[in-house]
């Protein structure tokens, strides 16, 4: 068997739901999860493939997407840099947001505020430099999970699964 690096092969993680519970206004659910992986499993040389498998619990038909090493190494890397470049923003409208806030206005001052326009940059680049980085880290390439109906159609209902 030949060794490839851990990108040309994927994984993929199916949860069936096994039960549901409700008590007091809490709802507990209940999910068994398996990870699908094997060295056969490898990615399309190129753009991207559809795979089939089986939910090992309960046995229904599903299909993934599956990206090419490429596409996927370089999605993860644009988010990787987006969210990054997002955080790094911060070292910049933080202090400012810091220094504009500390001064005191006039009373009768007709200029627009700038704390209006810098705490929005601060919260957008926190909160969405870190949803991009975090996106970033844990991208797999493997996506639009269908589940295949008897007659053959595929339908983005899964009907009590959920993928990871």
């Amino acid at each position: 068997m030949d060794e490839l690096p851990w990108d040309h092969r994927y994984a993929l993680t199916v949860g069936c739901r096994v039960g549901v519970e409700s008590s007091a206004g809490v709802t507990t659910v209940t999910w068994s999860v398996a990870t699908l992986s094997s060295p056969e499993m490898r990615r399309p040389p190129e753009k991207e493939a559809q795979v089939a498998f089986e939910c090992p619990r309960c046995g229904k038909p599903f299909v993934a997407t599956v990206e090419s090493v490429a596409k996927a190494r370089r999605k993860r890397l644009v988010y990787l840099t987006i969210g990054l470049l997002l955080l790094l923003s911060l070292l910049v409208t933080l202090p400012m947001a810091f220094h504009v806030g500390g001064q005191v206005r006039e009373e009768n001052d007709p200029s627009m505020n700038p704390l209006a326009v810098l705490v929005p940059l601060v919260a957008v680049g926190f909160v969405a430099g870190l949803t991009f980085f975090r996106v970033g880290r844990r991208y797999e390439g493997v996506k639009k999970y269908r589940l295949v109906l008897p007659n053959g159609k595929r339908t983005a209902l899964v009907q009590g699964h959920r993928f990871d």
